[in-house]
């Protein structure tokens, strides 16, 4: 389950809110964790009028066991519209109305992740809700003949009926294949064989205070915010440490895939992606990656078709791959526009490294990646991109002085291994959308 207006959303919510010349302050964060091994990070931020409330689970889909490919996805579907405490189960529209469209929840590969926004008025009640979510749901059959065609629906959109989503999702799927047989969000006939059994038991060991972060940013009073936590969360079971998760399978660089085109896909064209593995932020390579993809995401517009850039790397959310894919070329075959694809990428990463570079990355990732701090208006106006990127980064491990370090180190010599590594032409796959067949 997605909101894919969701930062849209929020910074419409703000629009009509004219900041203070030190609106937008962010006071250095407050980060702790209770007994039971919950992380709690709290970030105040001058002049914003909402709230953002991110919980965040070390849970995915390379954790879900042998056969239950899509088990953490129905789990986080479940998550939110089951009952829970003295909330009844609802749908997932109520859920999204009941914020305004201001909402999000994700599963990715080692992470499950509920986030939403409101007024500061209503914390105490948002964090009863979220602390009833990990001590006290009750995810039943209904709950899952409810969300179980939603999840099929994501998936059928995400591999099949939504050619570009398609092309991404299947050529992720051959540089980073999901563990032992499963497939990002999912198997269908897997996920249809779930019971309520396996999910309950599933969430009762695992989604719970010691494998999970409380993120709060914005309109947030530390000393109550601790007190309400401490109230609703401190007496919540620390739960089972979080299974090790599944390794990814062997790449296949160089493969190709054709998928047609759909009829019913009144916006798919014919078109090519190419995916390449991205390294952990922990590896030597994460650094210069980062400058290489911010010097393609700047030039992307070069080889773009109309708004839509053909560069799609995420830091946060999908740390794991990077997407360049473009329409094919009229009058060309696909392998002339996947050869203009490499041409771009191989003309883009060969400049040597400049002081231009360090100030892209910063630009493009350095508040994501705390690097830097969010600009005043981006903070009052979007207190979730802050409580999401505290936690991530949390969660990741990443060590952000560590990275500024390693950026104002970094020498040509390490751009150049990063690219021969990472962006060289066998070091990916690609997936060709072909022409809708009726």
């Amino acid at each position: 389950m997605r909101a894919g207006s969701f930062l849209i959303a929020i910074g419409l919510i703000s629009s009509n809110v004219l900041p203070s010349a030190d609106a937008g302050a962010q006071q250095k964060s407050d980060r702790y964790q209770l007994e039971n091994g919950l992380t709690v990070i709290l970030c105040p931020v001058t002049g914003a009028v909402e709230t953002a409330l991110v919980v965040m689970y070390s849970m995915g889909g390379d954790q879900d066991p042998k056969g239950m490919s899509g088990l953490a996805h129905l789990i986080e579907h479940a998550y939110v519209t089951a009952a829970a405490g003295s909330e009844k189960a609802r749908t997932a529209d109520e859920f999204a109305n009941r914020y305004n469209g201001a909402w999000n929840a994700q599963t990715g590969d080692r992470h499950t992740l509920i986030a939403t926004v409101f007024s500061p008025s209503a914390l105490e009640k948002e964090l009863q809700d979220a602390a009833a979510r990990m001590n006290d749901l009750h995810i039943t059959t209904a709950d899952l003949d409810r969300e179980k065609p939603r999840v099929l629906f994501e998936l059928n959109n995400t591999f099949n009926l939504m050619s570009q989503l398609a092309a991404m999702n299947t050529a992720r799927e051959l540089v980073r294949p999901t563990p032992i047989g499963g497939r990002r969000g999912g198997v269908p006939e897997q996920v249809s064989a779930i019971t309520a059994k396996d999910a309950q038991e599933r969430w009762q060991r695992f989604y719970k205070p010691r494998n999970a972060i409380v993120s709060l940013a914005g309109s947030v009073d530390i000393e109550q915010a601790r007190k309400t936590i401490a109230e609703y969360f401190a007496k919540i079971p620390s739960g089972d440490a979080a299974p090790a998760p599944q390794e990814p399978g062997a790449p296949r660089f160089g493969a190709t895939q054709e998928i047609p085109g759909k009829p019913n896909d009144p916006t798919g064209v014919p078109q090519i992606w190419l995916a390449y593995r991205a390294p952990q932020p922990g590896s030597d390579l994460y650094v210069p990656f980062l400058v290489l993809t911010g010097r393609l995401l700047d030039e992307s517009f070069k080889i773009g078709v109309g708004d839509d850039l053909p560069v799609h790397y995420t830091a946060l959310d999908d740390p794991a791959v990077f997407h360049i894919g473009l329409p094919l070329i009229k009058g060309a075959t696909a392998k002339q526009t996947q050869a203009k694809l490499e041409s771009f990428v191989a003309s883009t990463i060969q400049p040597e490294l400049n002081a231009n570079d360090v100030k892209r990355v910063l630009r493009e990732y350095g508040p994501l990646l705390g690097l830097s701090d969010f600009a005043g208006i981006q903070a009052v106006q979007n207190p979730y991109l802050l409580a999401f990127s505290l936690g991530r980064c949390r969660q990741l491990g990443i060590d952000s002085a560590g990275l500024k370090k390693r950026l104002d180190s970094l020498t040509d010599k390490d751009l150049r291994i990063a690219a021969k590594e990472i962006f060289a032409s066998e070091k990916h796959a690609a997936v060709v959308i072909a022409s809708k067949k009726d």
